[in-house]
């Protein structure tokens, strides 16, 4: 039961730490989690005590990542700048270890030289995708975004073996360099083999249950998920890298993972992409908050070896720069040899040199994989004694984990601001509004051509789905958005008022328990016109308590209605809202003939949403003219209206015409764009949208 509080406990806490990162919108979300995970250890300090099987930790949070970050890569990028990306990730994290390392030991005597190398070894691997949740745009050049992604992605895996190295020597106490190279040749180059049979074999597999015509998304999502943690144990099992095999495997099953041939495969790789954004956004945010959760002991002399506060941010202080400068370095004679053999000419290291060497330097923080790795130190060693230092050691990696987050939080908008910034969210919502004006347009001409009469009933329904879409798009636009949002509430209540005068003269003309299934059928009209969540509820009350009951009676046992009565109900409930859509449009054309221009321009943009709403009522009805529901004794004498063939029409028209909406959408997008009214960016993000629908 402990086990399973503390992960609902952890659960929290990233659920938390999403909120908050919408509310400081300036702060990274990796250190948002932090935050998270230090408030819950104070206010439930046992949870700063638990202790995960090192062996589960690395299959459960390392694998998945690794794996992810694999099939995610730009396999032509990563070949391109292999030699780089390789010395990177195994030369710099091999210098790391031995500087790091001998210096750790040199200032914390109390370390082991072994466990010192352990420590240097988890601090090797880099976070790249840390910097993409920065809340400033940062601007790096797309050789720096490959190198730091390559990197990132092998330095994992040579990490690991490094440390793994480091922990079996400070448990043995024994280390022999011959043994120990040719254990890391069996290592390294065996879990590369291992994965990528692996992966061909699992691409196998896959293929031959395609061919087989098992075309279950959910299956196939769930063998994606489940491979990495196969291939890691069946890799351990055999002694070679687990790690290496995962990445390997992982290459592999991208490489040959099937272009958008068919719509079958299309909605494989969104619903497998959507279900990795989620495992990938919850492991990273569970190992942030554990970090969080850490920090509280630094306080504690049992754990921190004695060290005050001071000395141990003196210590994490040096580490850091340690690190930092062995990586600054090591970048300057990468992109000195990489401009050379580029270029020919360059023999000296530029101003712009070392600034992009000091942006890579920096874009390269810790995260969540080295924080991985270090709570994977055992608790004992051979002998059976506690492992020297190890609360220590944790918190010494946790310190220069979150001041190298905190260094590129701060730093890196600063050193390397995204001058071109992308489209923002306020640009992407214009142009929508833009686009769904034009498809709500086409749809209207179509309706006046008449060409196929067929299709109108259905095209209507469409129609009202836009302008829900467009009403929406409209609040959530920034000032304007908070005028017509506000505008929206204040028109929903003079609806309101008017709907309740027309009630009381309805229950004169009828009782409360025949007006009972118009309450409903009045809801559904309003959702199918453009209305939404509270839009939909306006209109009849219930008529006291008794009316009430009646409605709750209605929607429990809706009985036998036939089918001309309920076209006639349909007839007068839409003549009931069109005198609403009237009520509105007259008080926001007082509203948009008022001194407020903020307030008159939202007026003029829900008034012509109103009179389309109202010009759709009066045609679904086949009536125009004067406000039919000024009298309200009239919709129950108004003649019946044929509507059978209409909801035909529309039953069997709708997901073609839906169909030829979104292809009008597409259309129109294409349009602004080669009218240069939207950038491609923004046609991209808004075509990806249409996509998804």
């Amino acid at each position: 039961m402990e086990s399973f509080e503390f992960i609902l406990i952890i659960l929290a806490c990233v659920i938390v730490a999403s909120v908050a990162e919408r509310l400081v919108r300036f702060v990274s979300l990796p250190l948002v989690q932090i935050a998270t995970g230090l408030v819950a250890a104070l206010l439930v300090p046992h949870v700063a005590a638990v202790h995960i099987d090192s062996e589960l930790f690395l299959v459960m949070f390392i694998a998945p990542l690794l794996f992810n970050e694999a099939r995610e890569s730009s396999k032509r990028d990563l070949w391109n700048n292999l030699s780089s990306i390789l010395s990177l990730a195994i030369g710099l994290v091999a210098i790391t270890v031995l500087v790091v390392g001998f210096a750790l030991n040199w200032m914390v005597p109390a370390i082991p030289l072994a466990a010192a190398f352990a420590c240097a070894a988890a601090l090797g691997p880099t976070d790249a995708a840390a910097v993409g949740a920065l809340g400033a745009q940062v601007n790096l050049s797309k050789r720096q975004k490959t190198l730091l992604s390559g990197e990132s992605l092998i330095n994992d895996a040579s990490g690991v073996v490094c440390f793994q190295f480091a922990i079996a020597a400070a448990v043995t106490g024994a280390f022999s360099a011959a043994d120990a190279g040719i254990t890391f040749l069996v290592l390294f180059f065996g879990g590369i083999a291992f994965g990528i049979v692996a992966g061909f074999a699992a691409f196998l597999l896959i293929t031959f249950m395609r061919r087989r015509g098992f075309e279950n998304n959910i299956v196939h999502v769930l063998y994606e998920v489940f491979t990495p943690f196969v291939v890691f144990l069946l890799a351990e099992q055999i002694h070679v890298s687990g790690i290496l095999a995962v990445v390997a495997a992982g290459l592999v099953m991208a490489r040959h993972t099937p272009r958008l041939t068919t719509t079958s495969q299309a909605r494989l790789n969104l619903v497998s992409n959507s279900f990795w954004e989620i495992i990938v956004y919850l492991i990273n945010g569970v190992v942030f908050v554990l970090l969080g959760m850490q920090l509280p002991q630094a306080m504690s002399p049992a754990v921190n070896g004695g060290y005050g506060p001071g000395p141990l941010l003196g210590v994490i202080v040096a580490v850091t720069f340690l690190v930092m400068l062995v990586r600054f370095v090591w970048l300057v004679a990468t992109e000195l040899f990489h401009r050379r053999k580029a270029a020919g000419d360059e023999r000296t290291p530029t101003p712009q040199l070392l600034k992009d060497a000091l942006v890579t330097t920096i874009a390269g923080p810790k995260g969540a994989v080295t924080l991985s790795i270090i709570f994977t130190i055992p608790l004992t060693v051979e002998s059976g004694a506690a492992f020297p230092e190890r609360g220590f050691i944790i918190l010494v990696t946790a310190g220069v984990i979150l001041l190298t987050l905190v260094i590129a939080d701060l730093v890196l908008p600063r050193l390397a601001p995204n001058e071109q910034s992308g489209a923002s969210e306020e640009d992407v919502k214009r142009a929508e509004i833009a686009v769904l004006r034009n498809t709500i347009d086409e749809l209207n001409a179509k309706i006046a051509e008449g060409t196929h009469p067929e299709y109108e009933p259905a095209t209507r329904v469409v129609l009202g789905s836009y302008r829900t879409r467009l009403v929406r798009a409209q609040i959530e636009l920034g000032a304007c958005g908070d005028a017509v949002g506000k505008l929206v509430r204040e028109t929903l209540a003079v609806q309101q008022r008017r709907a309740d005068e027309l009630e009381r003269e309805i229950l004169e003309h009828t009782s409360a328990q025949s007006a009972a299934p118009y309450y409903t059928l009045l809801k559904s009209i309003r959702s199918t016109v453009g209305y939404y969540e509270r839009g939909t509820n306006i209109g009849l009350r219930g008529g006291g308590l008794k009316g009430k009951l009646h409605r709750l009676r209605h929607q429990l046992n809706p009985g036998k209605i036939s089918d001309e009565k309920a076209e006639l109900m349909y007839y007068q409930t839409c003549l009931f809202a069109i005198e609403l859509e009237r009520v509105a449009i007259e008080y926001l054309e007082g509203i948009e003939a008022g001194p407020d221009e903020s307030a008159a321009h939202a007026a003029g943009v829900l008034i012509n949403e109103h009179r389309s709403i109202e010009q759709t009522l009066q045609e679904r009805v086949g009536r125009t003219g004067e406000a039919p529901g000024a009298n309200a004794g009239a919709l129950f004498d108004s003649s019946q209206c044929t509507l059978s063939e209409q909801f035909k029409l529309s039953r069997e028209y709708i997901d073609m015409i839906t169909a030829a909406s979104l292809s009008i959408e597409l259309e129109k997008i294409g349009e602004m764009q080669g009218r240069e009214l939207i950038t491609e960016e923004i046609s991209q993000k808004l075509r990806q949208n249409v996509y998804v629908l």
